[in-house]
């Protein structure tokens, strides 16, 4: 560099023709030239010498092994990959449904009107409970066709409390409130406004009362009727303190002059309390009628891991349902499907365990519904399209219910709620779309295996 200076100077000084100039050129390219390859010849020398994680050195390869790792990852990533496939087959095939699928049936007018009727409010007598407990039988909660529906869920709203306890079940805040008869309800508080959007997983927050109202409707809509007899109740704690028990007692406190309650359970916390509503003095929830009798729970075959990181077995085996149908009696593993069903258009991702009474499904637990309507999980659906059959009267009252069917049945049911509105417009559009999503997942399946796939 110093010996190109130099011949610069000199050039200068002779002030340089035209020559000269090009010629100084060639050579400031080829110092550049050299340089970088000085550069790359110390940069290989340091990556040669530098310690290498792999099995000659050791020490790496000794806690994990590289190739495995990537082979891991690679069957996740593939196998994920399949999965969002199958889901945009389902949504693309939405896209193309016979226009059948988009009108309105008009068969589903007269089982709106006899809907309307069972859920009316009516006056009740001393024998509701007694009615109300007969209804129980081997396959449904509550009857198809029973004007005394709206009895019982006027009880269940003005009936008096004559305790309040701490519920253990579950994991989250519930009240037991005991009624005249005695009476027990599963009482659920409001923790959200209606328009609050829960971000996150499918599982995210806590369980919304108005899912619990809502579900009970839409399984009366689908004669899917294994869901408890719902209905919306107004309590004050302020009121009701006395009525308390000691353990419920030690978690009720007055913050900014409201009666507020946090109570026990697994993720109760005294910094995360439900308060009366200062302008009222009242807490809104859903007030559940306890089933009797034996109820048996049971793991899902289509648990969560609950673990971004982790894919269960149902996420990873193409073949999942197969061996499924191996383990469950027939009539579950269909219960199952329509739970499926169910749980997708409310957008419940969270029915890790399944309640059997009699050998037959429960639709309990429908809290972590309707959480946000601008996202579809559609892998909530696993058990239809992995399974690929279904009951025909499922099938049968999903087609009685299309073209916006659904939702304005839904709604007129919703109107006899004293906590109604219960969802937004954006819930009800969200429950159309996904009820496409369900047309067109049978669709498919029908493709593939032709009618075999109705039960």
């Amino acid at each position: 560099m110093f010996t190109c200076c130099i011949a610069i100077k000199k050039l200068n000084e002779n002030q340089m023709t035209q020559t000269s100039f090009y010629n100084i050129i060639c050579v400031f390219s080829l110092l550049l030239l050299i340089c970088c390859s000085l550069n790359v010849y110390f940069f290989n020398n340091l990556q040669s010498n530098a310690p290498k994680n792999d099995v000659r050195n050791g020490e790496y390869a000794k806690k994990i092994n590289p190739n495995q790792a990537l082979g891991t990852k690679s069957n996740q990533i593939i196998t994920r990959s399949k999965a969002i496939a199958v889901q945009n087959a389902i949504i693309r095939k939405s896209e193309t449904l016979s226009a059948a699928f988009r009108k309105r049936n008009p068969k589903y007018l007269a089982i709106k009107l006899d809907l309307v009727n069972c859920f009316l409010p009516k006056p009740y007598n001393n024998s509701i409970w007694k009615t109300a407990n007969a209804w129980l039988q081997a396959n449904e909660v509550f009857p198809y066709n029973d004007k005394t529906i709206g009895a019982v869920t006027s009880a269940i709203r003005k009936e008096p409390i004559r305790s309040i306890k701490n519920s253990r079940r579950g994991t989250q805040l519930k009240l037991v409130l005991e009624l005249p008869g005695p009476q027990f309800l599963l009482f659920k508080p409001s923790w959200y406004n209606r328009n609050d959007i829960i971000n996150g997983t499918v599982y995210s927050g806590k369980d919304r009362h108005n899912s619990e109202i809502v579900s009970f409707h839409l399984a009366a809509v689908l004669n899917l009727r294994y869901s408890p007899i719902v209905a919306g109740r107004m309590i004050s704690l302020r009121n009701h303190m006395e009525f308390a028990d000691d353990e419920l007692r030690r978690t009720m406190k007055v913050i900014n002059n409201q009666q507020c309650v946090y109570g026990s359970c697994h993720y109760c916390k005294s910094d995360e309390t439900v308060c009366d509503d200062p302008t009222t003095g009242m807490l809104e929830g859903a007030a559940l009628y306890t089933i009797p009798g034996k109820i048996v729970k049971h793991r899902s075959p289509w648990q969560r891991t609950y673990k971004t990181e982790l894919m269960a077995e149902w996420e990873r085996n193409d073949n999942y349902c197969a061996m499924i149908r191996k383990k469950l009696q027939y009539n579950i593993l269909l219960d199952l499907i329509d739970a499926a069903i169910f749980d997708f258009l409310i957008q419940n991702g969270d029915r890790h365990h399944y309640e059997t009474r009699e050998d037959r499904l429960l639709f309990l637990d429908n809290g972590k519904g309707f959480g946000n309507p601008f996202i579809d999980h559609i892998d909530i659906l696993a058990p239809l399209y992995q399974c690929c059959f279904i009951r025909h009267t499922t099938w049968e009252r999903l087609l009685t219910f299309s073209g916006g069917a659904l939702t304005e049945t839904l709604e007129e049911l919703n109107k006899l709620d004293i906590l109604y509105p219960l969802l937004t417009k954006e819930h009800y559009l969200a429950l159309e779309r996904r009820l496409l999503y369900v047309f067109s997942t049978v669709s498919l399946c029908k493709e593939k295996h032709g009618n075999k796939i109705f039960k």
